[in-house]
Parts: structure tokens; sequence; C-alpha cells
């Protein structure tokens, strides 16, 4: 699970903001799986105002000694081993009310495998929170237009990315897991939540879903 060594402000009471999106789609007092948890700050603030019990993994060595300091629990995981719910089962993890990937299924050459397996870590009515980048923005649709298709080191080119998402393509990849959307959102930079929500596909930067169970 790749990440950039970086720290962050959530900006939870802004409408617009992905983090504060995935905030809000997770319930309180709910037992929360962080996939791709870096150094566990959203899983710190969801203990601390939403009274969670936060558990994160990820791949990052050095983000994981902060994770551990913030989170119920932090473990190194590779997303690609299709058995990574097992070492979490191992450890006597599981039953989860809400698993979050935040950013995360684009890093990975299988995102449907992955979110399948993760359901092997749900409670029966728990749900799955995903959000991913939107390929079609219109930044990029510009860039495109003059040429251009440049990778970057943040943002929806990251350079690390494997799999691009539209809106469309992010609905299916959740439904063909085994999964049904039950609330999704839209996230950008500085403009209104109501002009990304008119304009999705358009102005959206992420698209944030919360999914259960079929």
């Amino acid at each position: 699970m790749p990440h950039q060594d970086y720290e962050f402000s959530p900006d939870l009471d802004n409408p617009a903001n992905v983090h504060g999106i995935q905030f809000r789609f997770v319930p309180d007092s709910s037992s929360v799986l962080d996939v791709g948890c870096h150094t566990g700050i959203l899983g710190g603030l969801l203990k601390e105002k939403k009274h969670c019990t936060v558990v994160g993994i990820d791949h990052d060595e050095q983000a994981l000694t902060q994770a551990k300091a913030r989170l119920d629990g932090a473990f190194s995981v590779d997303l690609e081993d299709p058995s990574w719910p097992g070492e979490l089962i191992a450890e006597g993890l599981g039953n989860f009310d809400a698993i979050l990937f935040g950013d995360v299924l684009e890093h990975t050459k299988e995102p449907k495998l992955v979110l399948g397996e993760a359901l092997r870590l749900l409670k029966p009515g728990g749900r799955i929170i995903v959000s991913v980048p939107n390929i079609v923005n219109l930044r990029v649709r510009l860039q495109i237009l003059r040429g251009n298709f440049d990778y970057q080191e943040s943002g929806i080119l990251d350079r690390t990315h494997l799999r691009f998402f539209t809106q469309r393509t992010a609905r299916a990849l959740i439904e063909e897991s085994g999964l049904l959307i039950v609330n999704e959102d839209v996230a950008g930079y500085s403009l209104p939540h109501w002009l990304l929500k008119i304009f999705p596909g358009l102005l959206g930067v992420q698209f944030v879903f919360a999914a259960t169970k079929k």
C-alpha cells in the first residue's frame, strides 16, 4: 500500500473534504478496520470524536510506528496476498462494524479481489467505506486534451496508482465485489459541495461510497 510521507489535518467540517466524508460515513462507537491507515490520523479522530475502536493495517513500516501510538492496533499487511484477512483473523481480529478503504484500492492490482476478501472480516450488517480518485476530473481532461498524461507525486495521477476509476466504474467495482451501495458522496478541492454534487463526474476529485454485503 504505497503512501507518501506526510501528515495532514482533516477538515472534518468541510462537506467536500474526502476525510470528512469518510469520517461521517463511519457510525459512532464502531469497531473499525482502517485499511491503508498510514500514520493513523483519521483513525485517531474516529477514536477521539466518535468513540470507535480502530485497528489499522498498512505496508509502510515507518508510518505504522506512528499509527501504533494512535490506534488500538496496527499491523503490516500486504493486500496483494489474497490470504491477507487470515493474518488478522489469526490475531483474533475480525467482525468489524466498518472497514475503511480510503484511497487505497487504486494502488492494488486486483481491487475486486481485495474487496471480496474484506467481506470475511465484516460483521453482518456492517459497512465497507471506499473512496477512489476520479480519473475524468476536469483537470485531467484538460491535461489529456493538451496531449499530456504525466504521472505526479500525488493526486489523481499519483505515480503509484495502478487502477483508474470513474463514478460508474467505481460503482461497478463495489457491486461486483458482492456489496450493495447504501450511500455515496463526492469530494473536491475548494469548490462548493453543492456544485460538486451537480457535476460529480466533471468536478469531483474523489468518490466516496458506503456499502453493505448483499
